[in-house]
């Protein structure tokens, strides 16, 4: 039986929060900076697309809440940290990976506010939305996207 919706995903915030730290931990080793910084911001999008493919989705379509709701909130938000990570993109491929740290304070304060909004609002509401629906939509997840941490 799956994690409840809440437990998996707040699962893989820590799952990406742990990955940043292994890009702070590699500073100093470039090649081990750049192979960290491409883990976190593959694991990153992942998420970022779990959510916006399969979760948010599912969380409209359960409670009619389209367009201005707080799925768009996310989306924006996810549409803010995309952009910092364009930025830390373009430090690593410049081989500034001191540039790229420094602007993870950014991005790690926008993933921390961002993260506390959807553990302890849009999660719970999706999780009651959603409710037996989870089992099935934890499925579609891993066929799409692989098995989580």
């Amino acid at each position: 039986m799956p994690k409840t919706l809440t437990e998996f995903a707040a699962s893989d915030h820590k799952h990406c929060d742990q990955l940043w730290a292994d890009v702070e931990a590699a500073e100093g080793d470039d090649a081990a900076c750049l192979a960290a910084w491409k883990a976190f911001t593959d694991a990153m999008e992942r998420h970022f697309k779990m959510e916006e493919e399969v979760m948010f989705p599912a969380f409209e379509q359960a409670t009619g809440m389209h367009g201005g709701g707080p799925t768009a909130v996310m989306r924006m938000e996810h549409k803010q940290m995309r952009g910092v990570m364009a930025t830390m993109a373009a430090a690593a491929d410049d081989g500034d990976f001191e540039l790229l740290i420094d602007h993870g304070d950014t991005l790690m304060m926008l993933i921390a506010q961002h993260n506390v909004k959807e553990e302890n609002m849009l999660y719970p509401m999706s999780q009651r939305a959603i409710g037996a629906g989870w089992s099935a939509m934890h499925g579609d997840i891993e066929q799409r996207f692989g098995p989580f941490q």
